[in-house]
C-alpha cells in the first residue's frame, strides 16, 4: 500500500505543481484596429507588448492578438506597427482574463488624398506601386508616362500603408479619368495600387 501511495504521489506531484502555476495565469485578448481617413482596417503584424514583463504577440490578418500567462494586476501595453504611431495604455486584471479588447491605431498617412491633389496641381501626378526588392519597368511604360503626364512611382519592398497608397492613387485615377476619359485604363501598368 505504502509502495502504492508512493507511486500515486509521485505521478501527481507534476500535475498539482503544474496546477498551481497555472492558477493565477490570466490572459488579455482583443482587437486593433487601424484608422486611415474615414475607413476602419484591421492592424495586420502589429506587435503588441506587455512593458512590464516583456511579453509580445503579433496580431492576424484580422487585428486580433492574445498575450497569456500574466499575473492579476496592472499591466502597460504598447502597440507599435509600421504604418501608425505606437499606442500606450493600461490595463487591469483582476479576477479573470480580459478578452474583447478594442484598440485603435490613427495612419500615420505620409501620401494621402491631400497629398495627391497637391501632386496634380503642381503637374506632377504620380501612380503609385509597391514592388518588391527589384523594381520592374515595362517597356512601354515611358511612353505612358509621356502620353498622360503622370509618372509611376515605385516605393519597392519599404512602402507606406497599402490603403493610404491606395487613397493618393484613386484621386490620381479621377484626374486621369476626367481629362483623358478612360482609355488610359486600358493602358496603365496592372501593379498600380487600387487598379
Amino acid at each position: 500500500m505504502k509502495k502504492m501511495k508512493l507511486l500515486l504521489l509521485i505521478v501527481l506531484a507534476p500535475l498539482i505543481a503544474f496546477a498551481q502555476g497555472h492558477a493565477g495565469s490570466y490572459s488579455i485578448s482583443g482587437k486593433v484596429n487601424l484608422l486611415i481617413g474615414l475607413d476602419l482596417a484591421p492592424a495586420q503584424e502589429a506587435l503588441v507588448t506587455v512593458k512590464n514583463t516583456g511579453q509580445v504577440a503579433t496580431t492576424d490578418s484580422l487585428g486580433i492578438f492574445k498575450l497569456e500567462n500574466l499575473k492579476q494586476g496592472k499591466h502597460q501595453l504598447q502597440v507599435l506597427g509600421a504604418s501608425f504611431p505606437a499606442i500606450d495604455t493600461s490595463v487591469t486584471i483582476t479576477e479573470v482574463s480580459i478578452t474583447g479588447l478594442s484598440l485603435l491605431a490613427i495612419a500615420d498617412c505620409s501620401i494621402n488624398e491631400d497629398i495627391a491633389q497637391r501632386d496634380i496641381n503642381n503637374k506632377k501626378p504620380r501612380l503609385l506601386i509597391v514592388g518588391g526588392i527589384a523594381p520592374v519597368v515595362y517597356v512601354h511604360q515611358e511612353k505612358f508616362e509621356k502620353k498622360y503626364d503622370v509618372k509611376y512611382h515605385d516605393f519597392g519592398c519599404v512602402a507606406p500603408n497599402e490603403k493610404c497608397i491606395e487613397q493618393y492613387n484613386q484621386v490620381v485615377f479621377k484626374y486621369l479619368d476626367s481629362r483623358y476619359g478612360k482609355k488610359w485604363r486600358k493602358e496603365v501598368r496592372k501593379d498600380v495600387v487600387g487598379m
